[in-house]
């Protein structure tokens, strides 16, 4: 029987989306990395989807690109293709419109340090590590590291953790600015499941909109941000939701929200 790589679960509006190789503590191979793609595809298509939860099955979050296969390629050429395969993962993350939570239950090392940073909340337990260990084994980061770690904790930080691949406690990461919440291990998935159902409560154009303006924001200028910022307030303002949001407040009401 073929290996279900990527474990798919809709609750409601969520989305639980699972590593599946848990014997390589989910390592990322091409083929994770295509089905993974596609699931995350499925979950943009889908209009009752609003947040998307991604975690790792087994004692990690994620190891990294798979050690043994990325040691068996035979020429450079070989090796880049493996890595730009695997990196679509944290494109797919980016590109998709919806939220996507990491729940880090353990170790997110290498390129899956890097896979939780391209999420947009990171919720840890008190048990994961965060480890960016491609000096150790003669690399540099892949899978957008160099993109992710400077923005998110300065370049002068994000060196540091490249270059002595040290191991990073979830308290540090939260410390550093990229961990939102740290939960005792026994709670991490209950308060995740808490936090995306509250997520998934909210507008969700607002929230897709949101993560779009804050994906491109370093990329503009603040003119630019402005511009946009005005464009989409504008169009959201007509939508039923829109509208629903400031019934809501008048009427001293909880939103009903429908995507809409």
């Amino acid at each position: 029987m073929e290996e279900t790589l990527v474990l798919y679960e809709k609750k409601g509006p969520v989305a639980w989306v699972g590593l599946n190789r848990p014997q390589a503590l989910n390592g990322m191979t091409p083929e994770l990395s295509a089905e993974f793609c596609r699931v995350l595809d499925g979950c943009d298509a889908d209009e009752e989807v609003v947040v998307v939860v991604l975690y790792g099955v087994g004692k990690a979050f994620c190891a990294g690109g798979d050690l043994r296969e990325i040691s068996a390629q035979k020429t450079a050429d070989e090796a880049a293709g493996f890595v730009k395969k695997v990196g679509r993962m944290v494109e797919k993350i980016r590109e998709i419109k919806k939220p996507v939570v990491a729940m880090v239950n353990g170790a997110a090392a290498g390129a899956g340090f890097n896979l939780a940073a391209a999420c947009d909340i990171v919720l840890a337990s008190d048990k994961a590590k965060f480890i960016q260990s491609f000096s150790s084994v003669g690399l540099v980061p892949d899978c957008g590291g160099h993109y992710f770690l400077p923005r998110l904790i300065g370049p002068y930080r994000a060196k540091e953790l490249m270059f002595t691949a040290r191991s990073v406690t979830a308290q540090e990461g939260y410390e550093l600015g990229f961990v939102n919440h740290v939960y005792p291990h026994d709670e991490l998935k209950a308060k995740t499941e808490e936090f995306a159902k509250m997520l998934a409560g909210r507008a969700p154009l607002a929230l897709y909109c949101g993560k779009n303006l804050v994906n491109q924001s370093a990329e503009l200028s603040l003119g630019e941000v402005l511009e946009l910022e005005a464009s989409i307030q504008g169009e959201l303002m007509m939508t039923e939701d829109g509208k629903e949001g400031f019934a809501a407040f008048f009427e001293k009401r909880p939103p009903r929200f429908q995507g809409k």
